[in-house]
């Protein structure tokens, strides 16, 4: 079960757009919302405030910072009714090292990004792309315009690149607190005995675990662009949230190291959650 929601913020306006997210998620899953701001200090400047004390500049950022975030935890607590905290830390360590120290098996992550560049960083820059290696729990990526309304449909997403991974615990919290409906949607570029064979297994898979009054939907297309199918059906179907999978031993590198991913970052206008097998 979902206890924690972590949320990076710098203060910018698309984090402050993944706060209102990961606050109203904070909230329908009961869970306590922590709101983290790293205030990175060069290897030099650390070295040297072990002993010395950190530079005045570093300092009065972080003392910002504070006030800032006991701001948001008040407004938090008083608008959404959850237990609200904040941590700074002031450090050499990147984002994705300071996060994945303080996530869990029952934490979920809450970033927001600002379009194609971010977003692109995401799967394929450092310190993002660290972090979804390294953390233990799911993330959700939080587009500028993604507004919070609730969450009443779920995208499942996958390719054939190997046999996909489902976290069913995961999924059975969204079912639980939103009684959504899934979809559980194959992209491929090929119509292949193997594909269709996979198909049924994972669907076999699905309804077994799943409740038979689940409402769940399992749909295939096969098209020449990837990115721009799976980006149309989320428009077109008005889903809530699309659903991936991240294989950190590179099971399926086409969708998540290759241009399906490039593509798809630089059209998404909707959270996209992102799962670890």
């Amino acid at each position: 079960m979902i206890r924690k929601i972590i949320c990076p913020t710098d203060f910018s306006l698309t984090a402050i757009n993944a706060e209102e997210y990961a606050a109203n998620l904070a909230k329908s899953f009961g869970a306590e919302l922590l709101f983290v701001n790293v205030q990175k200090v060069m290897l030099a400047s650390a070295a040297v405030s072990l002993g010395e004390g950190i530079g005045r500049e570093t300092m009065d950022s972080a003392h910002q910072a504070v006030e800032r975030l006991k701001e948001r935890c008040s407004e938090a607590k008083k608008m959404f009714d959850i237990e609200a905290k904040y941590e700074v830390d002031v450090t050499a360590k990147s984002l994705s090292a300071t996060l994945s120290s303080l996530d869990s098996q029952e934490a979920l992550i809450v970033m927001g990004t600002n379009g194609v560049d971010n977003m692109y960083k995401l799967f394929f820059g450092t310190q993002t792309y660290q972090l979804i290696t390294k953390a233990k729990c799911p993330v959700i990526v939080v587009p500028q315009r993604a507004a919070y309304e609730g969450i009443r449909k779920i995208v499942f997403a996958w390719d054939y690149s190997s046999k996909t991974e489902i976290s069913f615990s995961l999924l059975g919290d969204f079912k639980k607190t939103f009684d959504p409906s899934f979809i559980f949607l194959h992209a491929s570029t090929h119509h292949t005995g193997i594909s269709h064979d996979l198909f049924s297994a994972l669907r076999e898979e699905i309804e077994t675990v799943l409740e038979k009054k689940s409402k769940v939907e399992f749909k295939q297309q096969f098209v020449e662009d990837i990115p721009k199918a799976i980006d149309k059906y989320m428009v077109d179907s008005k889903a809530d949230l699309l659903c991936i999978t991240y294989y950190n031993r590179g099971m399926i590198r086409d969708m998540f190291h290759g241009t399906v991913a490039r593509e798809l970052s630089e059209m998404a206008e909707y959270p996209i959650l992102v799962l670890h097998a």
